[in-house]
């Protein structure tokens, strides 16, 4: 972890490197203002590690947690900053009109100030969506069954109780027969504040089936073993189980899981044993294992991780060089469901995207 933040450190300020060398450029501000907009640039990058900092602590004071929160916003402002800033500096090399790099300039600002505002709006003042997905499978041995899928909830010290008891809420009144949690829910140690969420009040009519994701990892994966333990969550790792006529079969984070020296994800193992005539949801965190899990006869894989790149210029990075990027897939007659989250990770921003809540309704195939 000591490698990464080093990179992530110096990709960060160079990012805010970048950003100020171009404004104060472009703009041309006098000695006195250049100060000032340098202490700027500085405090807020100092806000911005405070924030990463804090994010893994218990923080008890209301207006200390909400102002090192509002830090991550900054991430994300930064974010969409360079895109446009990139995008601009890409259209000067062909035009070197200076009138047009100052207005273009100011332009890319403007955008910037108005889609990091539409971000923070979209999820602070937005429930998740209810997204409702409807398959035909083969051999079901019920009419209907529902799944509802959460992933990427990533609940750290910031996180609000209330948030997270509406989102319980909100899944308790879609009367699902299974509940997946798809990796990432923890972000940090909660110990016994999962009762604060209402997460153990979770309520599924065959059970709740949970498969880590990278995150879990980061934090300690004890942690997360411990957490699904008192929230009554079968962890599916390596393994399958039948529940409501169907498998149920699951991976660990194929990454995470073989960087910190845990069980590393074994498909071939986790579908050990499955009769596959019966149908076979198989859970993933990272999507791209569905290369391999869909070269054999599984109906569905369920996961997240990509977030659909919450701002740019991830979104757009993601959908270059993703295979499975966000929403539903089919290969060799498996479908895959790439959800992009029930809440974000890192500034609570989004773009294009919206965080939801995912409705599976399996419907019995006819013959």
């Amino acid at each position: 972890m000591g490698l990464f933040f080093i990179s992530f450190l110096i990709i960060y300020l160079l990012l805010h490197y970048y950003i100020f060398s171009r404004f104060v450029t472009v703009f041309r501000f006098e000695a006195g203002s250049y100060f000032i907009v340098l202490c700027i640039f500085l405090i807020l990058a100092c806000w911005g590690i405070l924030a990463e900092y804090f994010s893994n602590k218990t923080l008890t004071n209301g207006i200390l947690r909400t102002f090192a929160g509002c830090g991550y916003i900054w991430f994300g402002v930064l974010s969409i900053t360079f895109f446009f800033f990139f995008i601009t500096d890409i259209i000067h090399i062909f035009v070197r009109n200076n009138q047009f790099i100052y207005y273009s300039t100011l332009i890319s600002c403007l955008l910037a100030v108005i889609c990091s505002a539409y971000s923070v709006f979209n999820v602070m003042f937005r429930e998740p969506v209810i997204k409702n997905i409807y398959l035909k499978v083969s051999n079901l041995t019920v009419e209907k069954l529902k799944i509802v899928q959460l992933s990427d909830i990533h609940i750290d010290s910031y996180t609000s109780y209330e948030e997270i008891k509406k989102i319980v809420k909100r899944t308790n009144a879609l009367n699902p027969d299974i509940v997946i949690l798809a990796g990432d829910i923890l972000e940090s140690r909660i110990g016994d504040e999962y009762r604060k969420y209402d997460l153990d009040k979770i309520k599924a009519k065959y059970g709740i089936f949970a498969v880590s994701g990278n995150h879990e990892y980061y934090m300690g994966i004890e942690e997360f073993y411990s957490f699904c333990g008192k929230i009554k969550a079968n962890v599916i790792h390596n393994t399958n189980i039948i529940a409501g006529g169907i498998y149920i079969a699951g991976i660990p984070d194929t990454k995470s899981s073989k960087r910190f020296n845990s069980q590393p994800a074994d498909i071939q193992k986790a579908l050990k044993n499955i009769d596959f005539t019966k149908p076979v949801v198989f859970l993933s965190h990272q999507p791209d294992s569905f290369s391999e899990v869909s070269k054999y006869p599984v109906s569905l894989q369920l996961s997240g991780h990509t977030h659909a790149g919450q701002i740019p210029p991830f979104d757009l990075i993601e959908y270059v060089f993703f295979k499975y990027y966000y929403g539903l897939y089919k290969e060799n007659n498996s479908y895959l469901y790439v959800s992009s989250g029930t809440r974000w990770w890192g500034p609570p921003m989004r773009l294009f995207s919206k965080s939801e809540i995912v409705c599976i309704n399996l419907y019995r195939e006819k013959a």
